[in-house]
């Protein structure tokens, strides 16, 4: 792999990340009174590529949650992804 496409795909998943831990700080911090239209706007990026990233799983199951609107299972499939995504930018390093 070309060392553009490879910086790309590391930057790409930087900024996943990144819209998963604004997601994770703003549900820690309102609970039941987290803004699920917020969340989903925030998220559009991630819920477009999280199947090609390796975390269908629990993003299939975090858009449910957001539709379902339970902050505790959009806390728990935040933390999943972020903890694949912080594996798979360690390994891209």
């Amino acid at each position: 792999m070309s060392i553009p496409k490879r910086f790309y795909q590391l930057q790409d998943l930087i900024l996943l990340r990144t819209s998963l831990e604004k997601v994770k700080l703003h549900v820690d911090e309102r609970k039941e009174r987290t803004v699920y239209k917020w969340i989903n706007q925030e998220l559009t990026e991630f819920q477009r590529k999280y199947e090609k990233i390796g975390c269908k799983e629990q993003g299939d199951e975090l858009r449910e949650a957001i539709k379902e609107e339970r902050w505790d299972l959009v806390k728990k499939n935040v933390d999943s992804c972020l903890k694949y995504l912080k594996e798979e930018i360690e390994k891209n390093i």
